[in-house]
């Protein structure tokens, strides 16, 4: 059985009661509470080597490197049905910060449709994995946006670095402008809150169509600096275009997309039909003052017999 002592130490006498004996008892003591560490086989036999095992110090808080977005990759495909189908590859360091099993991801889902009414754009979560594995995730529709919970509740995270893709597909917020049909696409929004140190995406059009104008604004360096040139960089070839963030950013950022593109050969749908799904009382509020001016009809009818009124 092996317990805690100190290493064998050459063999000498030293006679009991005298001044020597009682200094040994001590330095051992004192040596007992300055190094607990020290750790030694008691079973060793005289001659054997004895091992001796230091406890590593546990790492000073310092030390840990603070939770950040490593990079970010995204790709956007807009279609000719209307849709929009995204990928989404960060790389995310945890290192005993806030995230203990994987991010949460928000998605702004309310735009304004006709009438000024606020529609959903019915975004879709199609997959997830993280190192190449598939990653379980959970979703929490609330009003205007959808939480994506990626990560198991059994699972904590190691700390390090961790590869995570998330696909989707939305109905597009498409409105039309002089110049065709216009979008906006938030890159960052959706991600943690978290510095930001390479940013990158794609837009795609569908082959044939070009853009007719394009814009991207990102704001936030990670140096708190105001920069003498654009953060965002973009260049367009054909129906493909190129972002990315010229430095790298800080918590508080954002990098905002804007395009156009020809309405021609886009099924842009009237969004009438999903009012009426989104907003089911709209139809029966309609009902009720088309009955609500046919009764003020007979009355003022019944009033006036030989009057017939004017509704104009």
């Amino acid at each position: 059985m092996n317990r805690p002592c100190f290493p064998r130490l050459p063999a000498f006498r030293v006679p009991r009661g005298s001044a020597a004996a009682t200094a040994f008892v001590a330095v051992a003591v004192l040596a007992a509470v300055a190094f607990p560490q020290l750790r030694a086989d008691v079973g060793a036999e005289p001659g054997e080597e004895t091992e001796v095992v230091v406890a590593a110090p546990d790492a000073a808080p310092g030390d840990e490197k603070p939770e950040r977005i490593l990079s970010l990759s995204a790709d956007y495909e807009i279609r000719r049905d209307g849709s929009v189908v995204f990928e989404q590859r960060f790389r995310l360091l945890v290192g005993g910060g806030e995230i203990k099993r994987g991010p949460v991801l928000n998605y702004l889902t309310a735009f304004r449709g006709p009438g000024g009414l606020v529609l959903d754009s019915e975004l879709e979560i199609l997959g997830a994995s993280r190192g190449g594995e598939t990653e379980p995730f959970r979703i929490e529709r609330r009003d205007g946006f959808v939480s994506l919970y990626l990560g198991s509740p059994e699972v904590e995270l190691g700390h390090g670095a961790h590869d995570y893709l998330v696909r989707g597909r939305m109905q597009g917020d498409w409105r039309r402008g002089e110049d065709g049909l216009n979008a906006s696409i938030d890159l960052v929004g959706p991600l943690p809150a978290l510095a930001l140190d390479e940013l990158s995406a794609t837009v795609r059009l569908p082959e044939g169509v070009e853009f007719t104008h394009y814009g991207f604004a990102v704001t936030g360096p990670a140096d708190g600096s105001r920069p003498s040139a654009p953060l965002g960089l973009a260049s367009a070839a054909g129906s493909v275009l190129k972002l990315r963030a010229a430095a790298p950013l800080g918590a508080d950022r954002s990098a905002f997309v804007n395009l156009s593109w020809p309405a021609d050969t886009f099924a842009v749908k009237s969004q009438w039909p999903k009012v009426l799904r989104q907003h089911p009382r709209l139809p029966l509020a309609a009902g009720s003052a088309v009955l609500l001016l046919w009764a003020l009809a007979i009355l003022l009818r019944g009033r006036w017999p030989g009057r017939r009124p004017d509704l104009g």
